[in-house]
């Protein structure tokens, strides 16, 4: 049965709890509270609490590694956090190491009665989960208005972990993803902006040598060599009106932007020349972005929210799980998600089709709908239709004589007489 994984399951990891007992003769000194991390772990989290009723008392905070001290808040904070490529600020996030960890506790100032101070320490191990984010911003390093200290803040706000700075033709910004301590992953990025069209080259600091192309063959050049800097490229918005991508489709990419910012008709193009394409037999990943600049009542980060399945919150994680497909695109990060498997593999996955079969299994749990109609597509075309409210699962044999089967909900908006899309997946596929 299909696992109700989406914000309902724990992660798992391990937790620990401590009682540590601070008498007034230690005062001015510093403790440790040890404890093991397995291998494979991705995030420790440590919170801890004492009575500070009097004013006076003062207990600080640290972490250390097997290998160094990995940050000091002193009295602060009451919780942090250290991740592969995020940490609370003070503290140095990078490779968890298994061993023996410690959380320091500075004794500054101690009654006389001693203090009892209570630990929290929360090890989450790398696991796949869908990752909200968003693949296409910009900031006031090109024609944003926001810093990336305040596009930050309103991913945060949404609900996001990741965005990818994309500025027009400039790679300065990324040099804000060194810092890395913030909550919110910062991926590098670059929008390659041209009069002919635009195209993010993801994953490196300076993927970009030149914007200046005028030939299908410049263009390829350009989006090869960020590809070979082991940068994902993907195809901007290739029906906008204003802006459309010209240098045709046999550019080296690795996926295709068919959903930008709000749902209109350029992204509706866009789906149709997918599906057109994957009923060819090629495989595309789909992809969507806000195409953020600044305070609009339409366009805002995570409008639409890339949810991306990867085993950790890092810039290669997120983008390997983007070159396999393993995207599914929403309206926005609250919004209807479709949970889908075909015989137990995921959008952006291949299956086998079984000799002695004549069908798979599909399974998929609605969530967030609102009467949303919820459809199935192969390379036959809309295959089957539900309409969804609230939550919504589905269980039943298919045809394995397809190329694909992908999933999308759209929804009526009322008065507005018109219809936009709130979910749409990636394929699975079938070899």
């Amino acid at each position: 049965m299909l696992a109700n994984t989406k914000d309902t399951e724990p992660s798992p990891g391990v937790t620990i709890r401590r009682q540590v007992k601070i008498s007034a003769e230690e005062e001015k000194t510093y403790l440790e509270v040890g404890f093991q991390v397995p291998a494979d772990a991705e995030r420790i989290h440590v919170a801890y609490q004492y009575d500070r009723a009097d004013g006076t008392t003062v207990i600080d905070l640290g972490l250390r590694s097997p290998e160094r001290i990995v940050g000091w808040s002193g009295g602060a904070r009451t919780e942090m956090f250290v991740g592969l490529e995020t940490a609370t600020p003070g503290y140095a996030s990078g490779d968890i190491a298994a061993g023996e960890w410690a959380v320091m506790l500075g004794a500054y100032r101690v009654p006389d009665a001693g203090t009892e101070v209570s630990v929290s320490i929360r090890i989450q191990l790398k696991h796949k989960r869908w990752i909200p984010g968003d693949l296409h911003a910009h900031t006031y390093y090109s024609d944003g208005k926001h810093s990336v200290g305040e596009v930050s803040r309103l991913c945060l706000d949404k609900g996001l972990s990741f965005l990818a700075m994309t500025d027009h033709n400039t790679f300065a910004q990324n040099r804000n993803t060194l810092a890395k301590s913030e909550e919110l992953l910062l991926i590098p990025g670059v929008e390659m902006t041209n009069y002919k069209g635009h195209a993010n080259l993801l994953g490196r600091l300076d993927a970009l040598e030149d914007f200046r192309v005028y030939t299908v063959e410049q263009a390829s050049e350009q989006l090869a060599k960020g590809r070979e800097k082991g940068a994902l490229a993907v195809l901007n918005h290739p029906f906008c009106p204003d802006c459309p991508w010209e240098f045709g489709f046999d550019v080296p990419f690795d996926a295709i932007e068919v959903w930008n910012g709000p749902w209109r008709e350029l992204n509706e193009t866009a789906v149709r020349w997918w599906q057109e394409r994957l009923t060819e037999g090629r495989r595309i990943v789909a992809v969507g972005g806000s195409d953020f600049h600044g305070p609009h009542p339409w366009v805002q980060h995570g409008r639409p929210t890339a949810h991306v399945r990867a085993e950790s919150l890092t810039a290669a994680g997120i983008l390997e799980a983007v070159r396999r497909g393993n995207v599914v695109l929403t309206l926005d990060p609250d919004s209807t998600f479709i949970d889908f498997q075909i015989n137990g593999a995921y959008a952006g996955d291949q299956i086998q089709r079984n000799p002695e079969r004549g069908t798979v299994l599909l399974e998929a749990i609605i969530r967030g709908a609102q009467g949303d109609q919820v459809s199935l597509w192969s390379d036959r075309g809309l295959e089957r239709q539900w309409t969804a409210q609230d939550e919504l699962s589905l269980s039943c044999e298919l045809p394995q004589d397809r190329l694909f089967y992908r999933m999308e909900a759209r929804r009526d908006m009322g008065e507005l007489g018109s219809q936009v899309m709130t979910c749409l997946t990636n394929p699975v596929y079938l070899s």
